[in-house]
């Protein structure tokens, strides 16, 4: 299956801004992260960038949905589901 994932903020340099991702039938949002983790050459599990993947460091969203009302890192992906990648906004 195929999922395209949309990155914004200082994660973009780390890990682009957009892909189409090949996952596996029954996969979900942290395998998914921590796939995008290791093509980056991140080392430390459960991060991207400077960002925990869990414990609010980031938002992540499935299809316009925050994975904090769905099943956390655990939501499972379908086909053609968009995923989000946003850090917390900075500004002044």
């Amino acid at each position: 299956m195929k999922v395209r994932v949309r990155v914004f903020g200082d994660l973009v340099p780390v890990l682009g801004r957009n892909h189409i991702v090949d996952l596996e039938d029954g996969e979900t949002v942290g395998s998914l992260t921590n796939r995008m983790a290791g093509k980056a050459g991140l080392k430390r599990r459960g991060y991207l960038g400077n960002y925990r993947v869990s414990g609010g460091d980031l938002a992540i969203l499935v299809n316009g949905r925050n994975i904090d009302l769905l099943e956390g890192l655990e939501t499972s992906l379908q086909d053609g589901d968009e995923i989000v990648l946003m850090p917390p906004a900075a500004g002044g």
